[in-house]
């Protein structure tokens, strides 16, 4: 069904990382959601005053927070999608997750103020009426929006889409929400139990934990949260495919929004190649990237002599005192330069993420093991972070 309805209402669907198919499925499930949505909460709101059911008029106003969840949606989809200017030369694509804050925002307010009206109730609780009329259709509003839920995930995963999926995530929790109210009536119809009170409590908080769940999710990419392992390994792969190209490090990507990533990388290659022809062969990296992975890339070239047999005796003492230290991910650039008495041996440390060791004793640790082995060497070592 998914496919038939991409298929039928986004032109070009196919082509789904372009920014403006992108967008078109992000107006699809956006539309759906606000009309799906709006009925919902009329309907609930209107009949849960009627037989006075705090519950389902929570779960209610919990569809209006949806639809008005993919109108904000639908608006920063347009906002992402204007084109970069002077004063945002990475384009406009973070509007979105600045829309999923505004939502979260909202979502947390109404939760709360359902809260403390529904810890009112439980209070002072009233007598409900009890209408097969209503649990038949909150059964209906089950089915619909639990098909909608996964439509709108899978349409979220499909183009890579935050505030999408987190559409499809709510509506989902609506639909659970949903079950414990129907199932709420009954108990109170058949076994006379009142729980309607606890029931919209459990609604808010429901909604409140979408909330918050939203912005964890948000704050991520807007802090600048680590790639995903499978677009580095595609990356490491695309650039390692060229035959100039003997290794990489220092890679570092930036997602300003969902399609406008960007990249740089430090290649390794052959300092006795053709300074052009190795230039050639970066560029055509940078192209591959961009075609492949809709990265837009900066490579650096680092030349090695690869047949130094100082560089290898070198690179050689290095990886096997590296493995043993604590906080250390490895180390690259080795490069010799020959001194008025002693070879200078010259590499970066990479620091795992969040490494507290002390970079000075490292240094002196790395100094000391290398002399052991052979004091010839004059050591100079600079550090370096992974953002991978």
């Amino acid at each position: 069904m998914k496919e038939f309805l991409w298929k039928t209402f986004v032109k070009d669907y196919e082509n789904y990382k372009d920014p403006e198919v992108r967008g078109r499925y992000t107006k699809l499930t956006g539309t759906l959601g606000i009309i799906v949505n709006s009925v919902l909460c009329v309907i609930k709101i209107v009949m849960g005053f009627m037989i006075h059911s705090i519950a389902v008029v929570a779960d209610g106003i919990h569809d209006m927070v949806d639809s008005l969840a993919a109108t904000v949606t639908l608006a920063a989809s347009v906002i992402s999608r204007k084109p970069a200017d002077k004063s945002h030369p990475y384009g406009h694509a973070r509007a979105e997750y600045i829309a999923s804050l505004v939502v979260s925002a909202i979502i947390l307010i109404v939760g709360y103020q359902l809260l403390r009206s529904s810890i009112g109730k439980c209070i002072h609780p009233e007598p409900t009426e009890f209408s097969w009329l209503m649990v038949g259709f909150l059964i209906f509003a089950v089915l619909l929006k639990g098909a909608q839920a996964l439509f709108t995930i899978a349409t979220g995963k499909h183009i890579d889409s935050l505030p999408v999926i987190a559409a499809g995530t709510d509506n989902r929790n609506d639909v659970i929400s949903t079950i414990i109210i129907i199932m709420g009536m009954l108990l109170n119809h058949f076994a006379g139990v009142n729980i309607d009170g606890y029931l919209g409590c459990l609604v808010s908080l429901f909604i409140l934990y979408t909330g918050v769940q939203l912005i964890r999710e948000t704050i991520g990419p807007l802090l600048g949260s680590a790639p995903d392992k499978e677009t580095v390994d595609k990356m490491r792969q695309i650039i390692l495919s060229n035959p100039d190209i003997l290794g990489v490090h220092d890679i570092a990507i930036y997602n300003y929004g969902p399609g406008r990533t960007f990249a740089t990388f430090h290649a390794v290659v052959d300092s006795r190649r053709d300074l052009m022809s190795t230039h050639a062969s970066i560029d055509q990296v940078e192209r591959e990237l961009m075609d492949n992975l809709n990265i837009n890339a900066a490579g650096h070239m680092d030349p090695i002599d690869v047949d130094d047999p100082l560089r290898i005796k070198a690179e050689s003492l290095i990886a096997e005192i590296v493995e043993d230290i604590d906080g250390v991910e490895g180390f690259h650039d080795v490069r010799i330069v020959q001194g008025e008495k002693h070879p200078h041996v010259i590499f970066d440390i990479v620091m795992e993420p969040g490494a507290k060791a002390d970079k000075e004793k490292i240094r002196q640790t790395l100094t000391e093991a290398i002399h052991d082995k052979d004091d010839s060497y004059h050591v100079i070592i600079n550090f370096d972070q992974s953002y991978i």
